[in-house]
């Protein structure tokens, strides 16, 4: 009893280490988490044939003053069919969990070269923040924006 009650606590150790991680991830893409917003931004992507830029759209909506819920669309490379992540932000424990993951396919795994082992375990919420982790990271590190967030009057 004492061994499962630890690997359960190890586990959601692990899950929230995640949804601090991907809150600080988000809060690097998006300056203020707590107003309305949309924007797009795209990625280069390497498939077999060549190398693409997808869309990614974010859309920002504050739920109330302690969380906010951002919807990630972009349109998957393998199938076409729009890839769906809802995230809700908790802005005063900072953290990030992945409410919702639509039309995931294990072939985006590798487009995204994601060092992780998606194998469909029990736990699909750790797998969802750590492929979350994965992508936040990617858009980071290799967005580019398509729209100028400088002020016209600097």
């Amino acid at each position: 009893m004492l061994k499962m009650y630890r690997q359960e606590h190890k586990k959601l150790k692990e899950l929230q280490f995640l949804q601090a991680t991907n809150f600080l991830l988000v809060s690097k893409l998006i300056s203020n988490t707590k107003e309305d917003k949309n924007f797009i931004f795209k990625l280069p992507i390497l498939d077999d044939q060549n190398k693409d830029d997808y869309e990614v759209n974010f859309k920002l909506k504050k739920m109330s003053g302690y969380t906010s819920n951002l919807e990630v669309l972009m349109k998957s490379p393998i199938d076409n069919k729009t890839l769906k992540l809802n995230l809700r932000i908790y802005h005063e424990a900072k953290l990030v969990e992945v409410t919702r993951f639509q039309n995931f396919h294990v072939s985006l795994l590798e487009i995204f070269q994601t060092s992780l082992k998606f194998g469909f375990l029990k736990d699909e919420r750790l797998q969802w923040n750590s492929f979350t982790k994965e992508f936040l990271n990617l858009c980071v590190e290799e967005g580019q924006s398509i729209e100028t967030f400088i002020p016209t009057w600097l």
